[in-house]
């Protein structure tokens, strides 16, 4: 799956000189927020992008991005087959298994792969690296900016540390960019354990990374919820351990039943986990 809503649910092969319209969205399902009554959990255990972070859409910054650096190359380069060859570039890379692990923690590595193959699919021969580099970059810096807080998300976090619940962060990607963002938005003091993938060499889906972080909450499976946005990394991985799992769809966006993976239960936002909590008051 995706890193951090990296790419969309769109997948295609990239093909020189394609003038393919961009995919229609895949029809999402819109399930029911609760299923069996859950035990009151002890601790609570979250993922960080699209969980409580609002990493934006990245199909704003990939047109920015074509709009800023198509001139650069021959006519035929216009903004639109460069955006609907990054698209396929992006699939490609973000759709396997390995390429997504490895990717996620060096994101501009990964960046920059992408925007090659968009070129060569193009065929532009043999790019500036310069240029390709400074591609990624830029866009690195646009999904960037484009990270804020889900609304009411802070305030939901302290009332969840607040009360009583024991609270870990459980996060894919590198160690410094994950860290940078947990620093900047002032996260650290919610937390009573803090994961990065990138500082521990394994992440969600991995069963290593659920045990990992129950040992350091010092709790069983049967008394913790994980709450994430990735239905492979976050959900699936979760109920593999043990672990009752709570899709987070804050975007509203229903759920791909494409993945066969049903979570325990949903919610748009950590309000909303508040109010479902059982045995809890809201």
């Amino acid at each position: 799956m995706r890193a951090a809503r990296e790419h969309g649910a769109r997948r295609g092969i990239c093909r020189p000189g394609s003038r393919r319209a961009l995919a229609a969205p895949v029809p999402r399902t819109v399930v029911a927020t609760a299923v069996t009554a859950p035990r009151p959990p002890k601790a609570i255990i979250l993922d960080l992008d699209d969980t409580i972070l609002d990493s934006g859409d990245p199909d704003v910054s990939w047109r920015r991005i074509c709009a800023e650096f198509a001139g650069n190359f021959d006519d035929g380069v216009t903004p639109a087959r460069f955006l609907a060859a990054l698209i396929d570039a992006r699939d490609w890379f973000w759709d396997n298994d390995r390429q997504a692990r490895e990717g996620r923690l060096d994101l501009l590595a990964a960046r920059r792969t992408i925007f090659g193959r968009a070129l060569a699919c193009l065929g532009v021969a043999s790019p500036e690296q310069a240029l390709v580099d400074a591609m990624a970059r830029r866009y690195t810096v646009l999904r960037d900016q484009a990270v804020t807080p889900f609304r009411g998300a802070l305030a939901a976090l302290e009332r969840l540390r607040g009360s009583g619940l024991k609270l870990a962060l459980l996060t894919n990607g590198s160690t410094e960019m994950q860290w940078r963002k947990i620093r900047h938005f002032r996260l650290a003091g919610f937390f009573d354990h803090i994961q990065v993938e990138g500082d521990l060499g394994f992440g969600k889906p991995d069963a290593r990374a659920f045990r990992y972080a129950l040992a350091a909450l010092d709790v069983t499976p049967e008394k913790a919820w994980m709450v994430g946005d990735n239905l492979l990394a976050d959900i699936e991985g979760a109920q593999r351990a043990g672990i009752f799992a709570v899709w987070m769809d804050a975007h509203g966006s229903g759920l791909d039943t494409r993945d066969g993976v049903t979570p325990d239960q949903v919610v748009n936002s950590l309000d909303e986990l508040l109010e479902t909590l059982p045995g809890r008051d809201p």
